[in-house]
């Protein structure tokens, strides 16, 4: 972990882990919507909405519980970085 990092993590860290928590998983799931939305205009004929939430409604529920746990151990593996550089440092 170079110094930027090391320094960005701290401000996120001071910030919260709820706070990561949520505006993390919100860019995912808009990131994965939008990204679905744009597939579907695109490549699908049927410009009806109704459908396009019919047939990925399921994706949607997934996406929405799942990601929570991707962020979070997100969450842990850059915490456990953190922790090692700050060793590091400290012993130096």
């Amino acid at each position: 972990m170079n110094q930027k990092q090391f320094n960005r993590w701290a401000k996120i860290k001071e910030k919260g882990q709820l706070r990561y928590f949520v505006v993390q998983s919100l860019i995912i799931s808009l990131a994965i919507f939008i990204g679905r939305l744009i597939g579907f205009f695109i490549m699908d004929d049927n410009i009806w909405p109704g459908s396009f939430f019919y047939d990925n409604m399921s994706n949607f529920i997934f996406i929405i519980l799942f990601s929570p746990f991707i962020v979070l151990a997100f969450w842990y593996i850059q915490e456990s970085s953190f922790k090692k550089e700050l060793k590091i440092r400290e012993r130096t």
